[in-house]
C-alpha cells in the first residue's frame, strides 16, 4: 500500500464532494466503482491518464489540479502548525479549540492527520483531561513504540512522543524509555528528519537529560546536556541553552 498514492485519491475525492458530484457521475466511463475504492484504500495508485480525465471531469487542468493537491497539503501543514505554536506558548485551550475548528475538515496527508492528532490528544492530556497511563497507550500506538526505537530517522512528531513518553514513564519510576532514547539520541546515525523549527532538537536533549539527571545518573545526564549545547550553538537556537547549561554545571 502506497500512502501518498491513498492521499492523492482521498484529495480527487474530497473534490468531487466539494463540486455536490457522486462517486457515479465522477468516475462514469472512466474507472469501475470497485478499482475507484481501491484508490481510496492506497492498494493501487491512480494511472496518470485516470487522472488526467477525473480532472476533466472535475473540470480542472491537469496541471492545476496537482497544484491544487500541493497548496492544499502546505495549507493543512500551516494550520496544524499554528495550533502547536499555541502549545509551544502553553496556550492549551486555544490550541483545542483551534483543533475542534479542523476537525471537519478533510485532512489528506498522512503526517498532517498524525501532526493534528498528537496537538489535539497532548492539548488535553496537558489540561488534565486525559490520566497518565491512557496518554502513554494512546502515543505508544501513534507511533508504534518500543518498535520504533529501531528506527534511524524519525519526524519531528514522532520524537515530541518519545519525548513525552520518556518524561511520563519516567514520573511513574520507569526509566527504560529513556534508555532507549538515550542510545537514539547518541547514535552517530540519529537523523531528525524535519526542515522546519530546529530549536526541537536541543530540547530533546534536554528533556532527556533532565531524566538522567533526577534519576542520578550524571555520565548520560552530561554526555546529552553536551550533545544538546553543541547542536543548539550549529542551529544557532537559544530556546533550551540556558537549561542546558544548567544541567552540564550540575552533572559536572
Amino acid at each position: 500500500m502506497d500512502p501518498n498514492s491513498r492521499e492523492f485519491a482521498l484529495f480527487i475525492d474530497g473534490i468531487r464532494i466539494e463540486r455536490s458530484l457522486s462517486r457515479e457521475d465522477l468516475i462514469e466511463d472512466i474507472v469501475s466503482l470497485s478499482q475507484y475504492k481501491r484508490y481510496l484504500r492506497g492498494i493501487t495508485a491512480i494511472p496518470n491518464n485516470i487522472v488526467i480525465q477525473l480532472a476533466d471531469r472535475l473540470k480542472y487542468s491537469i496541471n492545476d489540479f496537482y497544484s491544487l493537491f500541493t497548496k492544499k497539503h502546505s495549507n493543512e501543514h500551516n494550520e496544524i502548525l499554528d495550533i502547536y505554536i499555541l502549545i509551544k506558548n502553553q496556550q492549551y485551550k486555544e490550541a483545542i479549540e483551534s483543533c475542534h475548528n479542523l476537525k471537519d475538515e478533510l485532512i489528506v496527508s498522512s503526517y498532517n492527520k498524525l501532526f493534528y492528532e498528537y496537538c489535539f490528544v497532548f492539548s488535553q492530556y496537558m489540561l488534565g483531561q486525559i490520566s497518565d497511563i491512557h496518554i502513554l497507550s494512546i502515543f505508544s500506538e501513534m507511533v508504534n513504540y518500543p518498535e520504533c526505537m529501531d528506527n534511524e530517522s524519525f519526524n519531528m512528531i514522532e520524537m515530541n512522543v518519545l519525548v513525552q513518553i520518556v518524561k511520563i514513564s519516567a514520573s511513574m519510576e520507569n526509566f527504560s524509555p529513556a534508555e532507549s532514547l538515550y542510545k537514539i539520541l547518541t547514535s552517530t546515525n540519529f537523523q531528525l528528519n524535519y526542515s522546519g523549527d530546529s530549536s526541537i532538537l536541543p530540547l530533546l536533549y534536554y528533556y532527556t537529560a533532565r531524566v538522567f539527571r533526577t534519576k542520578g545518573d550524571t555520565e548520560k545526564s552530561l554526555n546529552l546536556a553536551e550533545k544538546g549545547i553543541q547542536i543548539a550553538l550549529i542551529y544557532e537556537t537559544s530556546n533550551a541553552l540556558p537549561h542546558l547549561f544548567l544541567i552540564n554545571a550540575l552533572a559536572n
